[in-house]
């Protein structure tokens, strides 16, 4: 009976110190830096801009194609290429910079 009881306190001591083992590694695992506020300010403005890149981009393509099939790129024929884009090309794009990009030839 004492080898048991000695046997159990050393497998409860062992437990206990290997709980406090992990318990102290996960708090002084480094945790991984939260990103400032100039990051995100420029990670949001680097989206914006990638959005109204890409609304220039779509809207230019869309004129050359209208004066392709030798169309007038005026309001109503880009708000019709507008309108027959899908949701999912649609998506992402800023309706008004697209249509500037279409229908205005001094679009930079």
């Amino acid at each position: 009976m004492t080898i048991w009881g000695r046997t159990d306190v050393r497998i409860g001591a062992a437990t206990v110190v290997l709980a406090g083992a992990v318990a102290a590694a996960v708090m002084l695992w480094p945790t991984p830096a939260a990103p400032t506020h100039e990051q995100i300010s420029k990670q949001i403005k680097a989206s914006a801009q990638a959005h109204e890149d890409a609304s220039v981009e779509a809207g230019r393509y869309a004129r050359a194609n209208l004066r392709a099939t030798a169309k007038t790129p005026d309001d109503e024929s880009c708000q019709s290429a507008w309108d027959n884009l899908l949701d999912s090309e649609q998506k992402g794009l800023l309706h008004g910079t697209w249509m500037h990009a279409c229908t205005d030839p001094a679009t930079p």
